[in-house]
């Protein structure tokens, strides 16, 4: 058995199938009551999740829709006999792609686990972080306060599939959606390390007064400005470390990672996902992302 959040993974029926995308996989698990090591995981084809697990990415749920499936479980009499749910590993969430219906009429059903199934297709990954921040504003943060959201089919079109569209034009999913950039996350307080000089040093707030939702702060070495950066809340969910910078003469000591891992600790503090991100090439920022735990947001 596999801890993943809040929930269990159990494995079945071993197949052709890679799922060692899950960080969490150990080398060794128990599962089936037996001992099976990493490439024996990475043969399952599909894996039963807890239903507490499982973020949603969708606001609302059709009635009409809802009776269709709650049909289907009447005629065949088990729900986890259906199609599995295909989910991702996205801003360390396991996020539902579909099948938001199925997940609720079980829950409703009083069902507690769910067979999942990897999506491995090419999507719009910068649009499901959107729909994450989008969710987590309302409070749609599990498959039971998802539950707890169904409308009219016509209330539906209205209330969901519009503002769907409408994600698009929206500003932090432009932030979101970078083709350029890198854009990594983490959800973990970062270590702030000493400088490699020993030295006095403190961070203070900055005043830019450029942007209600950007905050500066700079990191004085012995009263004088060595590094500086910024945290900017683009969306509800997702705050960004951004415009990290280190000054030539003290440039090397470690002033641009205690600046990041500061400004990821306040964005953590607060309840959110912090973001970061830099160009392929600038190496060391890379690294230095790296070490305040930031990985990849979406390939």
């Amino acid at each position: 058995m596999v801890e993943y959040g809040d929930g269990k993974i159990l494995m079945h029926d071993m197949e052709d199938k890679d799922v060692s995308q899950l960080p969490q996989f150990r080398e060794r698990e128990a599962v089936q009551g037996r001992d099976i090591d990493q490439s024996e995981m990475k043969a399952a084809s599909y894996f039963e999740m807890e239903i507490s697990a499982l973020t949603p990415s969708q606001l609302y749920i059709s009635q009409e829709k809802l009776d269709r499936v709650r049909e289907w479980f009447r005629e065949k009499g088990d729900l986890v006999k259906m199609d599995p749910i295909p989910v991702r590993n996205l801003a360390g969430r396991l996020l539902m792609t579909d099948g938001h219906t199925r997940a609720a009429a079980a829950f409703l059903h009083g069902v507690t686990s769910l067979p999942c199934v990897w999506d491995g297709d090419d999507m719009d990954w910068a649009a499901y972080a959107a729909d994450i921040s989008m969710c987590a504003e309302e409070g749609v943060t599990s498959v039971e306060k998802l539950a707890s959201r169904i409308v009219s089919a016509q209330d539906y079109k209205h209330l969901w599939e519009e503002r769907c569209d409408a994600l698009y034009n929206e500003r932090y999913y432009k932030v979101l959606k970078q083709e350029k950039e890198i854009i990594c996350f983490t959800r973990k307080p970062a270590r702030i390390p000493d400088p490699a000089d020993s030295c006095q040093w403190e961070i203070r707030p900055l005043d830019f007064g450029e942007d209600e939702d950007i905050d500066y702060f700079q990191l004085y070495r012995e009263g004088a400005p060595a590094a500086r950066g910024c945290i900017e809340r683009y969306s509800y969910e997702f705050w960004e470390a951004a415009d990290i910078r280190t000054y030539d003469r003290v440039r090397g000591r470690g002033y641009g990672t205690m600046i990041t891992a500061y400004l990821t600790n306040r964005i953590i503090a607060a309840g959110k996902t912090a973001t970061c991100r830099t160009l392929p090439g600038n190496l060391s920022m890379a690294r230095v992302m790296e070490k305040c735990g930031y990985q990849r947001l979406y390939d």
